[in-house]
């Protein structure tokens, strides 16, 4: 039993190594997750901001603004809604761009009190740029230089009424700004991993020692023991069997009595028994996170992850085989003046309740929130007819819901703008095909629902 007791204090030093490599470990994971937090809080800062511009903004005035036009009604109203933005949020620089063709841009408006861009001057390109001329909002990865300084932008596409990119307006956020408070995160993490490795290495050394003690006391035992090996193997064996949710712990136990003669319990069937227990619970919580991943907490349907997690799996099956399915989406009109006229609480109301109308109508297994009142649903119908008499339910649906809840301001009634496209072979290269197809349906549908009730998004 001598070898066994050496075995155990062998197995403690190794452990005691490992958790000291993982600590260095999960300190470095904290670094790169420091800058990625760092990088995504400036990121989603200033493409909110650009979003609220961008609403506030008419995409046919950006995409018509010509140098001459400087004293225009028109060009005056942008300008102040952009130096309105550029006060309010202590911003350095946001700022009109046009797409000039073979990915040249140009200045148009810039609110800036010192040294504005001047109208047509050319403007540094980047790939986030380009991906904002093609009607998505991005942020440059990594940061460029011109005459101003060394800068990361964020870009977001204003739309015009044919829902088309009019105009581009872009916020800027000083690189040695960004630097900085990066090199001040990675010193306090760096900080808090040595603190920690150097406790670490204390304790290890102390509960070493310390078991290193207790383990010589046990080889002792151990050689009075010899006998009982077989039957606590046995033992060991039937406790490994039972189920983790059936453990119970007391945190006061003790390996040993101190003035006892036997162990009362092994160490090594603790352990095992207290990480069943633990990856029991861990598991349960792994569920409940992969729910929340992928549900939206204010509507219940599925959220956005789910949505990119379905149309990798529809484009997966695309190559190997031809499907039959469609792709609705689906627009609450008028939420931002809702939520500005009578409150978050009234436009979440508003979601709620679509989401509640579309689930009915679409299936709450289909349904997905895409972004702040749009929708998609992901539909096994190829049928015209079929989706068009779903569209018709939901109009129905929506002007009762509107007649009969007496919480629904007349002002700002529900509203859903609504389009939908099916696969065609031969047509669609990939789901993200049909998508698009939807959406320019439902941007035509918003048009036409603006038209007819003599009002603008914004």
């Amino acid at each position: 039993m001598k070898s066994r007791a050496s075995f155990s204090k062998l197995s403690v030093l190794v452990i005691s190594i490992l958790l000291l490599v993982v600590n260095g470990a999960l300190g470095t994971i904290l670094i790169l997750q420091s800058r990625n937090d760092l990088r995504q809080q400036m990121q989603g800062r200033m493409l909110d901001i650009l979003n609220s511009a961008a609403s506030l903004l008419d995409g046919d005035v950006l995409e018509k603004l010509q140098k001459e036009d400087e004293d225009t009604p028109e060009y005056q109203y942008s300008l102040g809604i952009l130096r309105a933005f550029q006060d309010n949020f202590k911003l350095d620089y946001i700022y009109g761009i046009r797409d000039m063709g073979n990915k040249q841009f140009s200045f148009t408006i810039d609110p800036a009190p010192v040294d504005p861009g001047e109208f047509g001057e050319p403007i540094v390109y980047t790939d986030a740029l380009y991906s904002a001329s093609l009607g998505i909002a991005a942020f440059d990865k990594e940061p460029y230089e011109d005459k101003w300084g060394r800068f990361y932008s964020a870009y977001v596409p204003v739309f015009n009424s044919k829902g088309k990119v009019g105009g581009i307006i872009a916020v800027d956020a000083d690189a040695d700004w960004y630097e900085k408070r990066l090199r001040e995160h990675i010193i306090t993490v760096l900080i808090i991993c040595i603190v920690s490795l150097l406790a670490g290495g204390i304790i290890v050394f102390l509960v070493i020692s310390k078991l290193h003690r207790r383990l010589s006391f046990i080889n002792i035992e151990m050689n009075l023991l010899t006998e009982e090996v077989d039957e606590l193997a046995h033992a060991l064996k039937i406790a490994s069997g039972r189920r983790s949710d059936s453990f119970e712990y007391n945190d006061s136990y003790k390996l040993y009595e101190e003035d006892s003669q036997s162990l009362k319990r092994d160490e090594f069937e603790e352990l095992y028994n207290c990480l069943k227990y633990v990856r029991n619970e861990l598991q349960q919580y792994i569920d409940d996170a992969h729910k929340m991943a992928y549900t939206d907490a204010l509507t219940g349907a599925a959220n956005r992850n789910a949505y990119v997690e379905i149309i990798k799996e529809l484009d997966a099956q695309l190559a190997e085989r031809e499907l039959d399915f469609s792709i609705a989406v689906f627009d609450i009109n008028g939420l931002k003046p809702a939520n500005d006229s009578f409150g978050h609480d009234y436009g979440d109301m508003l979601i709620i309740t679509a989401s509640d109308i579309l689930k009915d109508f679409v299936g709450s297994e289909n349904l997905y929130r895409i972004g702040g009142d749009e929708f998609a649903a992901v539909l096994d119908i190829s049928d015209d007819k079929k989706l068009d008499k779903i569209f018709k339910a939901i109009d129905s649906a929506v002007a009762e819901t509107n007649e009969k809840n007496t919480e629904f301001n007349s002002e700002a009634p529900l509203a859903i703008s609504k389009g939908y496209a099916i696969y065609a072979s031969g047509k669609d290269s990939d789901v993200q095909s049909v998508f698009r197809r939807a959406d320019e349906q439902m941007y035509s549908d918003k048009a036409a629902y603006y038209k007819k009730h003599d009002r603008r998004h914004r």
